[in-house]
């Protein structure tokens, strides 16, 4: 059970009663975080409903569509199926963090140059997924970086612009 800011129940009253709560310590782009909660919540409710962040979504709750895709240490993961508990004191990055408007990343860049976005709605676990992958495999083929993306869902059929746009950020990023 989560508890949001407008949950009727008060943390202290779970903790006495229903739920073992914990403070717990989090590392958000580049940000320090103490919370109290079930460390059994799943990462995306806490960085949406405690944190206010909106990058990212929930589309299945299951982990296979890539709405919710945040960087921990570096890796794309899935945060709908990843308790607060397993990231406690890692380095954690939405899509929030990764660039400012000022000075987007290459990648958003990129994204932004090859209008590779529709309704939005994968972009988060796109363009997180993406730079995980261009992080480990700096050359990868066209394929490869096909491959790479195969889990993250876009219903919108921009897979061509969003390719194209990936590639652009692959080249920016050799530099």
């Amino acid at each position: 059970m989560h508890l949001g800011k407008h949950s009727p129940l008060t943390k202290t009253s779970l903790r006495n009663n229903f739920i073992d709560m914990s403070v717990l310590s989090l590392k958000v782009n580049g940000k320090n975080h103490t919370l109290d909660l079930d460390p059994t919540t799943p990462l995306l409710y806490v960085l949406s409903d405690d944190l206010g962040l909106r990058a990212p979504k929930f589309g299945c709750g299951l982990g296979q569509c890539g709405a919710c895709t945040v960087l921990v240490k570096g890796q794309a993961v899935r945060s709908c199926i990843t308790s607060v508990e397993t990231v406690q004191g890692l380095d954690i990055v939405t899509l929030e963090g990764l660039g400012t408007p000022e000075k987007p990343h290459p990648i958003q860049k990129a994204f932004i140059e090859e209008q590779a976005a529709q309704c939005g709605f994968c972009l988060n676990g796109v363009i997180l997924t993406a730079k995980a992958f261009l992080d480990r495999h700096p050359k990868a083929t066209e394929k490869e970086i096909q491959e790479g993306m195969s889990r993250v869902l876009c219903r919108c059929f921009t897979h061509t612009r969003m390719l194209r746009a990936i590639g652009r950020a692959q080249k920016e990023m050799a530099r």
